[in-house]
């Protein structure tokens, strides 16, 4: 948990930047797998563009019943960062094992952002994951190896650093060696987010 929460401050002060102090600035949108031995960490972070679709993401959050203000921005934030992501194994979607999410506010208080923690079940067998974006020009992809047996090295991106999602990013997941097969889990619901514990 430690790493994900280091991770997880990273991608805040990716999204964060500089205050908007007036100006326009567009949706950014930061994807950070960690792949582990059984599971694929997904740290996604998302901010708003500024003026319309910040008012929009405020005005959605306070129309929805029975939250309170600050669960309602999380879940709608939440919604808006995970949209157009897509994570498929060998053309196959990714079982979605875990949601957690926390909001925040970007210096100078001027757009919420979001970091959201979703895991995956990782087949014992490996195989090619894919991440795509259906917003291209808004949506970053990195990668950490977390398993340091998983990844074939070779063949991956640059870890720790920043690609565009204008094409689909690839990884080459290997077989899980000398251990037990990966216990299989069951996805959770898209809407069951909660903050992340400390």
């Amino acid at each position: 948990m430690t790493r994900r929460v280091l991770v997880a401050a990273a991608v805040a002060g990716a999204l964060a930047g500089s205050p908007a102090w007036g100006h326009t600035f567009p949706p950014v949108r930061t994807v950070v797998l960690q792949v582990e031995r059984c599971e694929l960490a997904v740290l996604v972070g998302y901010r708003p563009g500024t003026g319309e679709p910040t008012d929009r993401v405020f005005a959605r959050s306070a129309a929805r019943p029975g939250q309170t203000p600050a669960d309602g921005l999380r879940d709608v934030l939440a919604a808006d960062a995970l949209h157009p992501i897509a994570l498929t194994l060998d053309g196959k979607a990714l079982v979605r094992t875990s949601i957690q999410a926390k909001i925040g506010i970007e210096p100078g208080g001027m757009r919420p952002m979001v970091i959201v923690l979703v895991t995956y079940a990782l087949p014992t067998l490996g195989g090619s994951v894919v991440v795509t974006s259906q917003d291209p020009r808004s949506t970053r992809v990195s990668w950490q190896d977390r398993s340091h047996s998983r990844v074939s090295i070779p063949d991956a991106p640059p870890q720790d650093e920043w690609a565009p999602a204008a094409a689909p990013f690839l990884l080459t997941v290997g077989v899980t060696k000398g251990e037990s097969a990966c216990a299989t889990s069951t996805s959770s619901s898209p809407r069951s987010v909660s903050p992340p514990h400390s």
